[in-house]
């Protein structure tokens, strides 16, 4: 969660230009008080269903467990930091996702989809197309069974 923050101070960072005013969108406000509710719910041991929608191979969804703020499980198995950059790639935590979101926002997409739980602010529905010429590119996030352990 301590990373959160420097999510949000990037975001920010690189949203704004000298041609844009200060004032924040309404998306990022949403992403800001989104981030706020998850840092503030303190919670550090969940667990959740990640469906990844791509055009990608291996897209099924994934039964996450996090522990400390870390991904211990995926689909019962527990797992390595160098499991999850090269077999389970499409695995994220909360705070990749948050961050995910920002980065995207951020190279101005061409449509997007972003929703999050209203007590907790954890991201529950994410899609990004980032282009309109360009096919199979967007990629959809998708939360559900969200648990607190």
């Amino acid at each position: 969660m301590k990373y959160l923050f420097k999510i949000l101070v990037l975001f920010f960072t690189l949203a704004c230009s000298p041609e844009d005013s200060i004032t924040p969108s309404p998306i990022e406000m949403e992403l800001s008080t989104a981030i706020k509710k998850w840092s503030d719910s303190k919670i550090n041991s969940y667990s959740y269903t990640l469906t990844v929608s791509c055009y990608c191979i291996d897209t099924e969804p994934n039964d996450i467990k996090v522990v400390n703020n870390k991904i211990k499980k995926v689909n019962g198995k527990s797992v390595t930091e160098d499991d999850l950059k090269n077999i389970y790639w499409n695995v994220k935590s909360f705070d990749e996702i948050f961050e995910i979101i920002a980065e995207k926002l951020n190279d101005n997409p061409f449509f997007y989809t972003i929703k999050f739980d209203q007590s907790l602010g954890y991201p529950i529905d994410i899609y990004f197309d980032m282009d309109e010429m360009i096919a199979d590119e967007e990629i959809g996030y998708y939360v559900t069974n969200f648990k607190i352990e």
